[in-house]
C-alpha cells in the first residue's frame, strides 16, 4: 500500500463498516441462508522478507479452552465428593520469530510449504457462497482457537446455523462440545485412527462368532 493509503486508513474500521453494510443489504433481500454454514481459513503471504526477523522469548499461551475444561472437570469431581484440582501456575516460555518489516505477521510453517511470514483469513460462508463473517489473525495462530469467537459473533448477529461444516484445523473435542452446546450439528472431516508401527490395526481383526473371540 502507498503511504497515502496507509495514512488515510490505518487504525480505522471503514472496511468493516462497508462489509457489514453489504451484509445487511443481502440479509434484507433474503440472499443469505444461514441454516448451513461453512468455515475455513487460508494463508495470505505477508509483504515481509522471511530472513529479516528478531527472536523474542515470549510466554506460551494456555490452551484457549483450558479454563472451561478445568471448571467442567472440577464440577464432576465435586459431584463425586472429590476435591477440585488446583490450576497449575507454572509459566512456560518459547522462542518466537518476529518480522522486523511486519511485526504483526506470524511465522508460518506447514508441511513442505515454504516458510514465510503470513496472515490467516478465517471466513464463514453460507450455502450460496456469501461471506457472513470473517477475521484475520497472524499466520501462526492455530485455526482451532478461532472457531469459538466466530460462533459468538454469529450468535450476536442472530445467525447461528443448524449445521456447520468446518475444516480439520478447527476439529478439536472442545470445539465439537462447544457446537453441540449451541445446538449446532458439526460436520467434520473423518480422522483415521492412528496406531503404532508394527501393531495390528482394528480392521486386521476378524471376529469368530463360534468361539466369541477375535
Amino acid at each position: 500500500f502507498s503511504k497515502n493509503y496507509t495514512r488515510r486508513f490505518h487504525d480505522t474500521d471503514l472496511f468493516e463498516q462497508i462489509f457489514e453494510k453489504i451484509l445487511e443489504i443481502a440479509i434484507k433481500n433474503n440472499l443469505i441462508d444461514h441454516s448451513s454454514l461453512f468455515i475455513d481459513s487460508t494463508h495470505i503471504k505477508a509483504n515481509a522478507n522471511k530472513n529479516k526477523y528478531i527472536k523474542k522469548i515470549v510466554k506460551k499461551d494456555a490452551l484457549h479452552f483450558q479454563e472451561e475444561l478445568d471448571n467442567e472437570i472440577n464440577e464432576q469431581r465435586r459431584a463425586q465428593g472429590k476435591k477440585p484440582i488446583k490450576n497449575k501456575d507454572k509459566e512456560e516460555y518459547k522462542t518466537k520469530k518476529v518480522s522486523t518489516t511486519d511485526p504483526e505477521a506470524g511465522y508460518y510453517v506447514k508441511g513442505e510449504r515454504e516458510k514465510q511470514f503470513a496472515y490467516s483469513l478465517h471466513a464463514c460462508v453460507d450455502k450460496n457462497g456469501y461471506i457472513i463473517d470473517k477475521h484475520v489473525t497472524p499466520g501462526n495462530i492455530h485455526d482451532s482457537t478461532q472457531l469459538k469467537p466466530m460462533i459468538e459473533r454469529l450468535e450476536t448477529k442472530q445467525m447461528l446455523p443448524i449445521t456447520l461444516a468446518i475444516d480439520s484445523g478447527y476439529k478439536t473435542p472442545f470445539n465439537a462440545h462447544f457446537l453441540l452446546e449451541k445446538a449446532i450439528v458439526p460436520a467434520m472431516p473423518y480422522t483415521r485412527p492412528k496406531g503404532k508401527p508394527g501393531f495390528f490395526r482394528t480392521k486386521d481383526f476378524i471376529y469368530d462368532e463360534h468361539y466369541d473371540t477375535y
